[in-house]
């Protein structure tokens, strides 16, 4: 026996009811350097592209903190828009066009580059973060030009104790708030903060505080350059020596995942290890 689909039901006006409109999609797709790419929505482009393989390079953007965009390192080309946009700020959007290797990009964040070197000691044989460091990364990517600037730098204050286990270097500090975000976000409690403004803006304590919260060492770890360091670990052991054993933190019951950083059977320091399910970053 043979068997027919029955019509779609008609509404009131005899017309026959069109199709249920389809789910919206939670994706987006934009192209990257010529290379196409999906996301959700909301993700920004700086991570767009770390998912293609390219690294655009960031000093203040951090996945786990909130996005500032101050650092201005970032900057990309997108099509249609007269103007370079951070890409850790820009959304993606579908069909969106970005461009991270074009002439203006690449100019503006040399240029950008350049001018956050304008006063930092670039002192990095001594110094502690040296082999891991994000600014020593780039400067060397880019050129590894001497200054073209012929007076003396603006010298700030060395060795400053901001509490029980962080040391101060405002001279390597190149203002990109992550340490305050981590203490704000992380800890709840404001103990770090910007003094001054132009080339003698410094991080300082916040009034009447000093950093003494039990994330405190987490500033070291989220910093780019070798401006927050370690008491326990400062001037002990080059970065480039130690071994990296992943871990679990034995503080308390939560489980948070660590690499220990060792060199002939002795531990040196313990550092995050991102897990989103334990500890996030």
């Amino acid at each position: 026996m043979s068997t027919t689909t029955p019509p779609p039901p008609a509404n009131p006006h005899g017309n026959v009811a069109p199709p249920p409109a389809p789910a919206p999609s939670n994706d987006v797709t934009l192209t990257i350097d010529g290379q196409s790419v999906t996301v959700p929505k909301g993700t920004n482009v700086l991570e767009a592209a770390r998912t293609l393989g390219l690294d655009i390079p960031a000093f203040c953007y951090h996945p786990g903190l909130p996005i500032v965009a101050q650092c201005r390192q970032c900057l990309v080309s997108v099509e249609k828009n007269p103007k370079l946009q951070p890409s850790c700020q820009q959304v993606c959007g579908d069909g969106m066009v970005v461009h991270t290797t074009d002439k203006q990009s690449a100019l503006a964040r040399q240029q950008q580059l350049e001018f956050t070197l304008l006063n930092h000691p670039v002192d990095c044989p001594i110094c502690d973060k040296a082999g891991e460091c994000t600014l020593q990364k780039l400067y060397f990517e880019h050129d590894n030009a001497d200054s073209r600037v012929d007076v003396p730098k603006v010298h700030k204050a060395k060795a400053v104790d901001l509490g029980p286990t962080v040391v101060l270097d405002q001279e390597r500090c190149i203002l990109c708030s992550r340490c305050i975000r981590t203490c704000d976000l992380v800890s709840g409690q404001h103990q770090l903060d910007f003094a001054n403004r132009g080339d003698h803006e410094i991080l300082t304590t916040a009034p009447g505080e000093q950093l003494d919260n039990p994330y405190s060492l987490n500033t070291v770890d989220v910093c780019p350059v070798g401006a927050l360091t370690a008491k326990d670990f400062r001037f002990t052991m080059r970065a480039w020596e130690l071994e990296a054993t992943p871990s679990v933190c034995n503080g308390c019951a939560t489980g948070c995942n660590i690499e220990i950083h060792h060199k002939h059977g002795r531990a040196w320091r313990l550092v995050p290890r991102h897990n989103a399910k334990v500890n996030d970053y």
